[in-house]
């Protein structure tokens, strides 16, 4: 079994297909849907599928769809497994029927995580809204810890599932740590490649992690952080998403790794700047009002 770390760009979805190619069963991070194999076997387009899908990477989507058909052409097996994303849709159907919440052990579970980054979330963006840098930070930090919890229920429910699946190759986020590690402890013999990080390194590339994910994963790890590292990662990881580009960059021949250069880069940057130094930045970028009200 293969564990492929890899992210939602467009510029790694070539090393994912070359590596797909060997494998015969291939289990993509995503929740099950009813059209999804019906636009592997061609009787949807895959615009059309994109447009009913709810994701925040419509052009990777599309690419991603692009490539997935030739591996099911080839007589791949694919597979979406991503339950706790399941399981959030099942809660939102239900609110939406106006019927009762999933309440077995794993929906309570899930609920239980979901409360607390929700929580964390909302005086997130209020401290945002208010443009006050340290509530800012402190709320990034509760917000940090109640997303790894996240990550680690996550990981252990994509697990169970992958586990019935068995030999494959496994697409995952890199702050997916845990799911290696839990699917060897269920036996399986699983190799790891990061895609990111192997791909900087051969191009020569020093790779860093946006702070706030290095923290996440500190926290999934069960490791030591103080109050000030953590605030400081924190701090280092808003101005991070503050200048990383928002749009989705396509590779091209003068600039095949758009997102990789850039985000390396500004993290390497980010990662030299103090706490006072990230507030300063902050103030600098995002003093002026969100919306310009006043004309």
């Amino acid at each position: 079994m293969l564990v492929l770390f890899t992210s939602h760009r467009v510029e790694m979805l070539k090393h994912f297909e070359e590596i797909a190619k060997d494998y015969d069963t291939i289990v993509i991070e995503e929740p099950k849907d009813s059209l999804f194999e019906r636009m592997l076997k061609g009787d949807i387009t895959i615009d059309y599928y994109v447009e009913n899908l709810n994701t925040s990477f419509p052009l990777y989507s599309t690419y991603q769809c692009e490539v997935l058909r030739r591996l099911y052409s080839m007589g791949k097996k694919i597979y979406q497994v991503e339950p706790y994303l399941e399981m959030l849709e099942r809660f939102h159907r239900a609110i939406e029927s106006k019927q009762p919440l999933p309440s077995d052990e794993l929906a309570m579970k899930v609920r239980v995580v979901e409360k607390k980054v929700g929580e964390a979330w909302i005086d997130y963006q209020e401290a945002f809204m208010r443009r006050d840098f340290d509530a800012l930070v402190d709320s990034a930090v509760r917000f940090t810890k109640a997303d790894a919890e996240r990550f680690i229920v996550r990981d252990e429910m994509r697990a169970e599932e992958i586990a019935k699946i068995g030999d494959c190759l496994v697409e995952a986020g890199q702050i997916h740590i845990l799911l290696p590690e839990i699917l060897k402890e269920k036996g399986f013999n699983v190799d790891v490649v990061d895609l990111p990080r192997e791909v900087a390194n051969k191009l020569g590339i020093e790779f860093y992690l946006n702070p706030g994910n290095e923290l996440t994963i500190k926290y999934m790890l069960g490791e030591d952080v103080s109050d000030d590292e953590a605030k400081l990662m924190c701090a280092q990881s808003i101005i991070y998403v503050s200048l990383i580009p928002k749009d989705e960059l396509l590779p091209s021949d003068e600039d095949p790794y758009p997102h990789l250069k850039r985000e390396c880069r500004i993290a390497k940057k980010v990662r030299k700047l103090s706490y006072d130094e990230c507030k300063e930045l902050f103030h600098r970028i995002w003093g002026q009002k969100l919306f310009n009200s006043e004309v």
